[in-house]
């Protein structure tokens, strides 16, 4: 193997780095999450949490759920999701997510976002890190669902 194949990464690597890039542009206080929508290893849309577009960001002083634990009381946050976010995106752009379509996204996705990702029909999700796994409906969503999964390390 030559000196330039050693050093090239994967694509998996290649759009979860842009899914890191793109979670700096949240405006979340608690948790900045990017997410990038691929299909024929092409970029269709990216997302991040944060308010809707032209709202005001959350801050220290205005974020209602600052004290509360993750995930508890999501009802009261303002923020859309990064997963969300993508797949508004690619609608308000005309572009069809139908196909072998890959969810990247750093954090993987809660369960209205998962919802939001079997009805929209990507293949595909690979994340870096778990969010409320342990959740058993879930589990089931997921065991139901032709979703397949990668959790990966990089």
């Amino acid at each position: 193997m030559n000196q330039k194949n050693k050093d090239r990464i994967s694509k998996d690597e290649y759009f979860m780095k842009i899914a890191k890039v793109v979670s700096k542009r949240s405006t979340c206080i608690k948790r900045k999450v990017g997410a990038v929508l691929v299909k024929d290893s092409h970029i269709l849309s990216t997302g991040y949490n944060g308010a809707p577009s032209g709202f005001n960001h959350c801050t220290t002083e205005t974020c209602v759920r600052k004290n509360l634990k993750s995930g508890e009381r999501p009802e009261l946050c303002r923020g859309v999701h990064a997963e969300a976010n993508c797949i508004i995106q690619a609608a308000m752009h005309g572009t069809s997510i139908k196909g072998d379509t890959t969810l990247y996204t750093t954090i993987f996705p809660c369960m209205t976002c998962l919802k939001l990702v079997i009805n929209a029909g990507i293949k595909k999700i690979v994340y870096l890190e778990g969010y409320n796994m342990e959740n058993e409906v879930k589990k089931d969503l997921l065991n139901e669902s032709v979703l397949i999964i990668i959790p990966l390390n990089c």
